[in-house]
């Protein structure tokens, strides 16, 4: 009985791996160039060691962007990405001189921002479609989104798949 069990699993396993390689065979393929990132308007770290938090933020966002696009163009198209700004949701502040590491803080005014140019091509190499965005939500606060168990740059994430909507649907 146990042995079963087992033996299931393992074939749950392998048809989910098949699965996931082969949505990943399918998906469009994304190139990113980040121009500057240190100059960026904010990436600013409150607790954390600030190339670490770069790193971070660039990494989860290069993720988002991958995602958007391999839901939304096909496995032969190409998009090539510069971004040249960052401005992430909310500010780190800084409450107590005594108190060094500073706190992000959500205000309507510190709304999100990404700009960059992008290109997106054929397999022949032919340019589909292009342009320079600075993409950007206002209104996050009032997006009616739940505060707790949010993925990291969660605001940012639903800025760019909004992106790819509009512009590849």
């Amino acid at each position: 009985m146990q042995k079963d069990l087992i033996i299931k699993r393992i074939c749950l396993v392998a048809v989910s791996l098949c699965l996931t390689m082969a949505m990943a065979a399918q998906a469009a393929n994304v190139e990113i160039e980040w121009l500057k990132p240190e100059k960026y308007q904010d990436i600013r770290s409150g607790a954390e060691s600030q190339k670490s938090y770069q790193e971070r933020v660039i990494a989860a966002l290069t993720g988002y962007f991958k995602e958007a696009a391999a839901e939304i163009l096909p496995a032969d198209q190409t998009l090539y990405l510069k971004i040249t700004d960052v401005d992430l949701a909310g500010d780190v502040e800084y409450f107590f001189t005594s108190f060094p590491m500073g706190v992000r803080v959500m205000r309507d005014i510190y709304f999100p921002s990404i700009e960059f140019n992008y290109e997106l091509r054929d397999a022949g190499g032919k340019v589909l479609k292009n342009g320079e965005e600075n993409i950007k939500d206002m209104g996050y606060m009032f997006s009616g989104m739940a505060y707790i168990n949010n993925p990291p740059f969660d605001y940012e994430k639903r800025m760019i798949d909004d992106w790819f909507r509009k512009n590849f649907r």
